[in-house]
């Protein structure tokens, strides 16, 4: 788990501090870098929910992913905010917030679809019904 990471309000929140390297000449963060942002908070999250510790214990992978753009962020704390939305079958949504200004302001919001993944049999997998109702108590939602 991200150091200072936790639920709040259904959302998995991730504090980060932008550095350097994430800064383009244009003197903010670069697009593509976004999406780092997103699977960082989505790998925290999701080894909180399983309680993984290692990259192998992610068991699922990127089929779509978007990204609308509100505002610039330049260095400065951000808040990369994750939870799930709609689960089907073997895949389920993402969504994000990353906000700026101590969580006020909105800079990017996203979705990403992943589906769950056998790694070693090299298939999509079910979702199983102990992770619908994890994933409904980690983000306090009514069964």
């Amino acid at each position: 788990m991200a150091a200072g990471s936790g639920w709040r309000d259904g959302w998995y929140i991730v504090p980060w501090q932008v550095i350097f390297r994430d800064i383009d000449t244009f003197g903010h963060v670069n697009n593509a870098v976004y999406f780092t942002y997103f699977e960082w908070a989505r790998t925290s999250m999701w080894l909180e929910l399983t309680g993984g510790s290692k990259s192998t214990d992610v068991s699922f992978i990127v089929v779509r992913a978007e990204c609308d753009f509100r505002q610039q962020i330049s260095m400065e704390p951000i808040e990369i905010r994750v939870r799930i939305g709609d689960m089907r079958t073997t895949a389920f949504d993402t969504h994000y917030e990353i906000r700026t200004s101590n969580g006020q302001q909105i800079a990017a919001i996203g979705k990403v679809v992943v589906v769950l993944f056998d790694w070693k049999k090299q298939m999509k997998t079910a979702i199983t019904d102990e992770l619908r109702k994890k994933v409904r108590l980690f983000q306090k939602e009514a069964e």
